[in-house]
């Protein structure tokens, strides 16, 4: 009996604080264009970089409102069962544990990519998956850390991330979206780059009022 075919699985991480349009369309794009049999959409619960955000709950009701809509997104609750610091490498350790005969997909954004090697334990993270990068505007391939990350681990086309386990990078041509979820926090955000299931839970829940 021939071996089933291993499965492209998608993971999205980020603290979500609030998930917004941005989010969505880039998460929309990925599974799309990268034909993933699946992307679930991470929420951290501690973020190692940066201050203490909106509650774990809210957040992840916020996702789940925001990919309703959206079968082939799915909210994954991993990390927010954790009472420690999120990092990306234990993350997917465990996702590896989880889906052993899958390959496994991690999408971060340009701007990750160009300090990617500041990231604890940055090699071992290539060693359990692919990464796939977002352009963002403001960052390019040609900055920071990409150039020899490109250089040395680049991935020419979709099709080759199938016939890799790990340690490929692949530079997606998304649309860029420029949306800030500081400017959603000060209510300074305009309405199109808002979710309106998730603007209403902000506004019932009383989030980010200062």
């Amino acid at each position: 009996m021939a071996a089933a075919t291993p499965l492209l699985r998608g993971f999205y991480g980020g603290t979500f604080d609030p998930i917004h349009q941005g989010h969505l369309l880039s998460a929309l794009y990925v599974q799309q264009a990268c034909q993933l049999d699946s992307l679930d959409l991470l929420p951290c619960h501690l973020p190692p970089h940066r201050d203490s955000p909106s509650s774990s709950a809210h957040r992840a009701e916020m996702v789940r409102l925001a990919i309703a809509p959206y079968p082939q997104l799915q909210l994954n609750l991993l990390e927010l069962k954790r009472d420690t610091p999120s990092y990306t490498v234990d993350t997917l350790t465990e996702l590896k544990q989880q889906y052993p005969a899958d390959i496994l997909c991690f999408v971060i954004g340009m701007d990750s990519l160009c300090y990617f090697t500041r990231w604890h334990r940055w090699p071992d993270i290539l060693a359990l998956c692919h990464l796939l990068v977002l352009q963002r505007p403001g960052y390019s391939a040609a900055s920071g850390d990409a150039p020899g990350l490109l250089q040395q681990f680049g991935c020419p086309s979709f099709t080759a991330l199938r016939e890799a386990k790990h340690g490929h990078i692949l530079l997606l041509q998304n649309p860029p979206v420029d949306v800030s979820a500081t400017a959603i926090r000060s209510g300074e955000a305009a309405p199109a780059q808002q979710i309106p299931a998730v603007q209403a839970y902000i506004q019932r829940h009383g989030l980010y009022r200062r």
